[in-house]
């Protein structure tokens, strides 16, 4: 029964539907009995229970049990707190893909209404996206205009939102201009933190960096600290980071400005936010890959820290495994790793196997270099499909989808800040190099013939 599966912690039940490898096994019941039970089990249930029908795909009526089963889900929502929960969001957002999936807008723009509502959802950009390309369809203009703004609006050099402008972006003008926003050392809506923004500034005066470091950690730890400063002042904020060599706290604070402050966007604040380092090691081992989509890797990856390691093991600039290292060169040693000439040899030969692995495929590739290659097939089987943003939505994996996203959005924003600072290299020189030519990334070709799917 399904009381007999353990749910102390979250993810148990995961565990324990793994060992179920076909509908047959015995699943039905279970599933039954979730569907005609006139209560409400804890969210988590239709979560998982949903996830593992969609193991089954592509039958269709695996998708329609997958459709009853985050339906029934999504109905035992009660309240805002339930609405905002991991498993709430979690439910919503894949009835309304999978309603996407079903050619069914209609139930699809219901649910994303839902979530879109839901300030602290983790899903509100795809919400705005997936309505709109709705509307699109539909040949709702109005509609879609209003949530195309909506999505510009709460993501403006988001990878959705370049997605549905078909890789373009009003924005990019700005970053010709020689303006510098404004920079505002004190708050006055929240008074209170006006203390602490001193204290920063008598640490940074020290050269105390470390420490610095220290006093941010409440931005680490919650995104919506940054919402006691107004965006000047966040962009001063923004300074003692970037002294500090605090990268993540940097970006996190820049990020919280573009996204409601677009006319921010700006070469300096912009290449704050994309730094562009090791460029020349990049280029050198860049002869097949386009060396902005390995700056992007590595953006996204440890922030251009050279000694980034990660609690599993990754190391360096692109986050390597020792294993997986050895894979590509069996001369390479661990400590090795931590050079910067020899990791981002290595990780590029390992990426560049990715992308010859799935046919040339980038955001296959980046798919596989995040959860593994053999997650990445059974997603191409479970998912088979042209809409590319589809498929890459629906991935399962929650961090493998916004990484690949980010990527994408890191390596649009590099090829259009760093273009024109790389020289183009001598055609007569085979051993060379290749520098890309000035044009949309081929990271979103597949995007936008799949608007019209």
């Amino acid at each position: 029964t399904v009381e007999s599966i353990p749910d102390e912690r979250p993810g148990d039940l995961y565990v324990a539907l793994k060992k179920f490898k076909t509908y047959s096994d015995g699943l039905d019941p279970m599933i039954q009995k979730l569907l005609n039970d006139a209560s409400c089990l804890p969210l988590e249930y239709y979560h998982y229970f949903g996830l593992k029908i969609e193991e089954f795909f592509p039958d269709p009526e695996m998708l329609k049990l997958a459709l009853k089963i985050y339906g029934k889900g999504d109905s035992c929502i009660l309240d805002n707190k339930q609405a905002n929960s991991k498993y709430g969001q979690a439910v919503r957002f894949r009835l309304a893909l999978l309603s996407i999936l079903d050619h069914n807008c209609k139930q699809a723009e219901e649910t994303f209404s839902k979530l879109s509502k839901q300030n602290l959802s983790d899903y509100t950009t795809r919400a705005f996206y997936w309505t709109a390309r709705c509307a699109r369809l539909e040949s709702k203009k109005e509609e879609f205009v209003t949530f195309f703004d909506k999505l510009f609006k709460s993501n403006p050099l988001g990878f959705h939102t370049l997605s549905i402008a078909k890789g373009e972006s009003v924005l990019v003008e700005h970053l010709g201009k020689p303006v510098d926003p404004l920079i505002v050392p004190r708050t006055e809506t929240q008074p209170q933190f006006n203390v602490w923004i001193s204290v920063l500034e008598d640490l940074d005066l020290m050269g105390q960096h470390e420490a610095v470091r220290r006093m941010f950690a409440p931005i680490k730890h919650s995104a919506d600290f940054l919402n006691n400063f107004e965006p000047g002042v966040r962009l001063y904020l923004s300074t003692f980071a970037y002294r500090a060599h605090d990268r993540l706290s940097l970006f996190r604070i820049l990020d919280s400005v573009f996204r409601t402050q677009s006319e921010y966007v700006v070469d300096s604040t912009m290449k704050l936010f994309y730094p562009l380092e090791q460029l020349d090691v990049i280029l050198a081992n860049s002869s097949r890959i386009n060396p902005f989509l390995i700056a992007a890797l590595i953006r996204q990856e440890s922030a251009f820290q050279p000694e980034a390691k990660s609690g599993v093991g990754a190391m360096g600039l692109m986050q390597l495994m020792p294993a997986t290292a050895r894979l590509v060169d069996r001369k390479v040693k661990k400590a090795q790793l931590m050079k910067p000439e020899v990791n981002i040899r290595v990780g590029v030969l390992y990426f560049q196997s990715l992308v010859d692995r799935f046919q040339g495929d980038v955001e296959l590739a980046l798919a596989a270099y995040n959860a593994g290659p053999e997650a990445v097939d059974h997603w191409i089987k479970r998912y088979p499909m042209t809409n590319k943003m589809l498929f890459l939505d629906l991935i399962p994996y929650a961090e493998t989808r916004n990484y690949v996203t980010l990527i994408g959005r890191n390596y649009f924003w590099y090829s259009q800040l760093y273009m024109d600072s790389v020289k183009p290299v001598a055609p007569t020189d085979p051993q060379a190099p290749s520098v890309p030519e000035k044009r949309v990334p081929a990271v979103f070709n597949a995007l936008k013939q799949s608007e019209t799917d």
